[in-house]
């Protein structure tokens, strides 16, 4: 989730090589995201939320369907994305003998890394939709957020190394075993990560479920 590469772009530990062909896969966290946004906000712009609340009054478990939905939908996505350009990269990379720099076990955790970040993006992506609920601003809100506020916070003296650490890309970051932005940025270990982030979906759905609770839905 920063400019350039999305939220992942190989860890360090990946070796040159493999960060830079393998950065691109770090898109499928931002599109996870995204399409956990669209998926609630869909519902509003559409009107199909009206007739699903009548069929289904108590509005919790509508938002419980389109998170069970999007996240399963999102580990898939990420699993597959990292898994195919890794097994695609690494050969590759040792054919024209440049240093991969990566072990059995971290290319195991990159691809796990990915499909949980991605998982867990279209998880939060579900909450923020639920809180915003219009789908244009919920999709200026995630890029702004990620391309613009974030990268730019994190040079700000003092604050900086927290949100390099802390935000949603060094978070992503970490998780998906990859360099932060910039690839000096401090993160997290993975497992810390892939909590810390699974905190940021699970506030922002309990907000989005409030919120869906307490609105009026108009026809």
């Amino acid at each position: 989730m920063r400019p350039g590469s999305g939220p992942a772009a190989t860890h360090s530990a990946c070796g040159n090589g493999s960060a830079s062909v393998l950065a691109i896969v770090g898109l499928a966290q931002t599109v996870a995201l995204i399409a956990g946004a669209l998926s609630v906000t869909g519902e509003y712009r559409h009107k199909t939320i009206t007739p699903a609340v009548l069929i289904t009054p108590r509005r919790t478990p509508l938002l419980a369907a389109n998170l069970i939905t999007l996240a399963a939908a999102g580990l898939a996505f990420g699993l597959a994305a990292t898994g195919i350009a890794a097994a695609i990269t690494l050969p590759l990379l040792a054919a024209r003998h440049i240093p991969a720099g990566v072990s059995a076990a971290g290319t195991a955790a990159i691809i796990a890394g990915g499909a949980i970040a991605t998982a867990l993006s279209a998880a939060l992506g579900v909450g923020a939709g639920a809180i915003i609920r219009n789908q244009a601003g919920a999709i200026i809100a995630v890029f702004v957020l990620l391309y613009v506020a974030e990268p730019l916070l994190g040079f700000i003296p003092g604050l900086g190394t927290a949100i390099q650490r802390y935000g949603l890309g060094g978070l992503a970051a970490a998780v998906t075993h990859t360099i932060g932005f910039p690839a000096s940025a401090p993160l997290l270990g993975q497992p810390a990560a892939g909590l810390v982030l699974a905190g940021y979906a699970a506030a922002a759905l309990l907000a989005g479920a409030a919120l869906l609770r307490r609105r009026d839905i108009t026809t």
